[in-house]
């Protein structure tokens, strides 16, 4: 099949691309920049999916059969304006571009989103379960979510946990270190994460092109979960976390309802939370 992945360039959107090629697929990789994925059976396309034109004549254009829709902004390193204004522009005002040319042609498509658009949500989470989010990236997405149900007609969602790779971790290292690479903290014994690497990721996205597009919403994880103490060890046994900070969870606990009152729901109260009370899904 044509497939058209936007964020084709991004670090999963090249994962994706090989993924899909090395399954006899033809991607069509949008993006603002230029790849550094070269193969044959990539067609890279330089598009600003904030020209709603430019989205509808892509389309017009091209024999597109599914659409994986990756392309986001996500990661504020760098990143000079992170309103929410910046926010919605790219996660939800492009992703309604695409999502329109989507019914207009009548192509199903996979909207990757998020966990951060539940948000501050205890208890055993479900793709049913109501959204809190708090983050703009949770709000954008959550926001591009239901943009999505409203517009087109045959679609799935996506909620990734956090992803790595064995050479990025800046998502999990939130978790343990305070600043990587030689200050960590624990609290308690020790927390446990849900996850998704960057292969698993990859393989739920190549396999979603050869599935029943259900309209149905999944968190994708891995099976196994980031245990912090663990990590921890292993990065102390590498010459990493030469100083670790040990935090009693009812410390941490009486911390989260000051800054609670202080702050009220913010991102401050909201990185504390996902500390204390991690996710755990099923869907």
């Amino acid at each position: 099949m044509n497939i058209l992945v936007t964020g084709s360039a991004g670090m999963i959107g090249g994962y994706v691309v090989k993924g899909l090629i090395e399954k006899g697929h033809t991607v069509i990789g949008v993006d603002r920049r230029v790849s550094d994925v070269k193969l044959p059976g990539l067609h890279q396309v330089i598009l600003d999916l904030s020209s709603k034109a430019a989205v509808m004549q892509l389309f017009d254009d091209k024999k597109i059969d599914r659409v994986i829709h990756l392309a986001a902004l996500a990661h504020t390193s760098g990143v000079a304006d992170v309103s929410w204004e910046a926010f919605k522009k790219v996660n939800v005002d492009c992703a309604v571009n695409l999502f329109e040319a989507c019914a207009k042609f009548n192509v199903p498509v996979l909207f990757i989103s998020t966990v951060d658009a539940i948000g501050m949500v205890k208890g055993m989470i479900t793709p049913e379960t109501e959204l809190n989010p708090i983050s703009n990236y949770g709000k954008s997405k959550a926001m591009a979510e239901g943009r999505l149900k409203e517009i087109c007609t045959t679609w799935n969602i996506y909620r990734f946990s956090p992803v790595y790779t064995e050479d990025v971790k800046r998502d999990i290292q939130k978790r343990y270190y305070l600043k990587y690479p030689n200050w960590a903290y624990l609290i308690g014994g020790g927390q446990q994460f849900e996850v998704l690497n960057v292969t698993a990721a990859v393989g739920a996205m190549v396999d979603w092109v050869d599935l029943p597009v259900d309209n149905t919403i999944h968190i994708i994880k891995d099976e196994e979960l980031l245990d912090s103490a663990k990590v921890i060890a292993e990065e102390r046994a590498e010459g990493r976390a030469k100083h670790l900070i040990r935090l009693p969870r009812w410390l941490v606990v009486c911390g989260y309802g000051l800054i609670r009152v202080v702050f009220g729901r913010s991102n401050k109260t909201y990185l504390v939370f996902k500390a204390l009370w991690p996710f755990r899904t099923v869907g």
